[in-house]
């Protein structure tokens, strides 16, 4: 692919991403558009990156530490962390992305929690939800969410900003973004006084991707995940 291949499918998404803005009376400012680049090679995320995109979205953790080491003098460039995180690799992660959009299991969380602690510093976090319980899918359910946040909001380590979904496949996806963005208000009034403690406000809605961010975008979403719209299909 050419660099301008996907300067051009870039442009044509950020296209698609003001039209949907417009059509549902959102500022395009208040939306970012994260280029998932998990199984592209580090010369298409310079390309993109030559056409202006700076938020990158990785699903690997090894793939992620290399690219971001082969990445290095693209010093404005904003990893994002999009995928299940194993234990054992959480320390290359932790510390090095803007945001880590997954959290789904409580091992996982504590220990991203003492391992940003031990580092002086604090990773912000979205809690990925599984609403419709797949069994083929991380995340919490609705009824751990509970028990979540409070873990979320005691963890020194971590700075909860919001949620995470990815819908079921072949469904309508805009009920799912619905009741993720249900959820998000409804957290945001419980726990309002705990998360200022934190710095946050629980207003990171992470959802949609190439096929339906134009729906996500129109019930709330703050982060959208594209990657074949930039990037084209995966490498196998």
């Amino acid at each position: 692919m050419q660099t301008q291949d996907i300067g051009q499918r870039l442009a044509r998404v950020r296209a698609e991403v003001i039209a949907a803005c417009d059509s549902c009376g959102r500022d395009p400012a208040e939306v970012t558009l994260i280029a998932v680049s998990k199984n592209h090679p580090a010369s298409a995320i310079r390309m993109a990156y030559e056409a202006g995109q700076r938020d990158f979205g990785e699903s690997y953790a090894k793939e992620f530490r290399d690219k971001r080491a082969g990445l290095a003098d693209l010093t404005d460039l904003r990893w994002h962390f999009i995928g299940h995180l194993q234990r054992n690799k959480i320390k290359w992660v932790v510390g090095h992305v803007a945001l880590h959009h997954a959290i789904g299991d409580m091992v996982g969380l504590d220990e991203m929690a003492r391992r940003a602690w031990a580092l002086g510093s604090r990773q912000d976090v979205l809690l990925q939800v599984n609403l419709a319980n797949e069994s083929t899918k991380r995340g919490c359910h609705v009824t751990e969410l509970t028990d979540y946040a409070e873990v979320l909001l005691r963890s020194p380590g971590v700075r909860w900003r919001g949620l995470m979904t990815l819908p079921p496949a072949g469904e309508d996806a805009s009920v799912w973004f619905a009741q993720l963005q249900e959820l998000q208000a409804q957290l945001r009034a419980e726990h309002r006084a705990a998360l200022a403690a934190q710095g946050a406000d629980l207003d990171v809605l992470s959802m949609g991707m190439s096929g339906d961010f134009a729906s996500a975008i129109a019930h709330g979403a703050t982060h959208i995940r594209v990657g074949t719209a930039i990037f084209g299909l995966r490498q196998p």
